[in-house]
């Protein structure tokens, strides 16, 4: 077995891979990460998380055939038909998560592996990860799903059930399946996130680096001396200013004195002795370094080159890193999608004909209380729109840091950082971040309008459909009312009839 240690990262999601680990939604040594904080495969891990997609499963059936009683083909095929799909959808979505699960678990640790690889070469040019703040966010999706779970179940318990008994409490296994899909839409949402924060620390990094530059051009551009340790940043961004006051100085030397008027003083000239003319120096040029030590310009150049082709490297490992982690995931979101479209439209559909005092499937009930098909809704909705927000921000981000070397570029304003940023941007053009679902859709904000317009359409269908039947079924039922008082009138009167003709005889 391979071991794979991990810090700084995976040490802020411990308490997402505990959970994770207890309830086998991924297939990792327990024993290993508690005592090492390492990523380790094991064998008894891949059989805890098959041991537990069979028990989980098995309940699961149980539950909802104890649920559902003897009501379940009390409504049309259709309507059973999709409750059923919509239903199930649950533990194959949790059967699909975890199998992934299994197979990826080595691109997941080479995954954590390699960003703290970069953690280490960003830290070595001053660019310090917060990951703390991953930790906190996993806490508090953690919190929220907890919340979300405690109240759909405990609700529909408290509402629904008939019989407060102990076998009644299975009920409570079908949180399972929603709550491990919620778990591993987690560590999507985190791997994500954490690439994310990656490209803002090189971006804000890059973006202090020009502010500085600007800044100090700005503060001291009237004042031939400055003091360059009063500047409060790092050595590069000194050693520039240092070569931009030798520039000034000599640019300032080199530009010709004001004429006098006629009053002022005669200058007096003083005659040097004769000297070997020189050859002529080339015009100073604003655009280059001029340092007094011409040593000193390839060398700063070199510093700079470095920091701006470890950013380019740093990029391109980020958008190969951000790859793996959607083939690992790209299956596990299209299913996703599938299950919070289908589930959203039909309990906005049955929620309407709840309001509406229509009969409700019994698979639906839920739609029966508004808080409760409202908060159905929401915790399903979120499960589609935080992951499509997140992987949209990535690519956006992602797409930013050849914005910001440009910005750091003019901000320097030098020919050869000029001719560095150029060639490096181009790399960067070619090298695109992109999260799809199985190559299907992107996962972005364009998505997310399609499929709440989707919705939309459909659930206006349905409802369309609802109510030609509504007034088919009352014309039907005016028809039938008509005809039965017609067939009363003419039995009515072919007795009153018959009794006049007996009463005169």
């Amino acid at each position: 077995m391979s071991v794979n240690p991990v810090r700084g990262l995976l040490d802020s999601l411990s308490v997402l891979f505990y959970i994770s680990s207890i309830f086998g939604v991924i297939p990792y040594s327990l024993w290993a990460f508690a005592k090492r904080t390492a990523i380790q495969l094991s064998l008894v891990g891949n059989v805890w998380v098959v041991g537990s997609l069979v028990v989980y499963t098995g309940l699961y059936h149980v539950a909802t055939i104890n649920y559902t009683k003897d009501d379940w083909g009390s409504q049309s095929t259709l309507t059973n038909a999709i409750g059923i799909f919509i239903i199930y959808m649950e533990p194959f979505m949790m059967a699909v998560d975890m199998v992934a699960g299994m197979i990826n678990q080595k691109r997941l640790a080479q995954c954590f592996d390699r960003l703290a690889r970069l953690d280490n070469h960003l830290a070595g040019e001053g660019v310090l990860i917060n990951n703390g703040r991953m930790r906190r966010y996993s806490i508090v999706l953690l919190l929220l799903m907890l919340l979300f779970e405690a109240i759909i179940t405990v609700y529909s318990f408290v509402a629904f059930e008939e019989e407060f008994n102990a076998w009644s409490l299975i009920w409570f296994i079908t949180t399972i399946p929603t709550a491990l899909n919620s778990v591993c839409r987690i560590w999507y949402v985190m791997l994500v996130s954490a690439i994310r924060q990656r490209f803002n620390a090189m971006n804000a990094h890059m973006n202090a680096i020009a502010h500085g530059i600007l800044h100090y051009k700005n503060q001291y551009a009237g004042e031939p001396d400055a003091d360059i340790a009063e500047i409060p940043l790092d050595y590069l961004e000194k050693e520039i200013f240092t070569v931009y006051t030798q520039r000034r100085k000599q640019l300032t030397v080199a530009t010709p004195p004001k004429k006098t008027n006629a009053n002022a003083t005669t200058k007096v000239i003083t005659v040097k002795p004769y000297q070997p003319k020189q050859p002529a120096s080339p015009p100073l040029k604003p655009s280059e370094f001029l340092p007094t030590d011409r040593r000193l310009r390839p060398h700063i150049e070199q510093r700079l080159d470095n920091k701006l082709i470890l950013f380019c490297r740093t990029h391109d490992e980020l958008c190969e890193i951000g790859k793996v982690v959607n083939r690992m995931y790209s299956v596990q979101m299209l299913v996703a999608m599938a299950h919070g479209f289908v589930a959203i439209t039909a309990e906005f559909y049955f929620l309407y004909c709840s309001l509406t005092q229509q009969d409700v499937p019994i698979l639906f009930r839920t739609a029966e209380v508004f808080l409760l098909g409202l908060a159905y809704i929401v915790y399903t909705a979120l499960k589609c729109i935080v992951p499509i927000f997140v992987c949209w921000r990535t690519k956006t981000d992602s797409q930013r840091t050849g914005i910001e070397l440009h910005y750091l570029a003019n901000a320097v304003d030098e020919v050869h950082c000029y001719e560095v940023v150029n060639h490096l941007s181009l790399k960067l053009l070619n090298h695109q971040l992109n999260f799809s679902a199985c190559g299907f859709f992107d996962l972005d904000m364009t998505t997310l309008y399609a499929i709440t317009g989707a919705i939309t359409s459909y659930l206006i269908i349905l409802i369309q459909f609802n109510l030609a039947a509504i007034q088919k079924s009352n014309s039907n039922s005016t028809i039938a009312s008509n005809v039965s008082t017609t067939a009363m009138a003419v039995v009515e009167g072919v007795v009153t009839t018959a009794l006049t003709t007996y009463v005169s005889n």
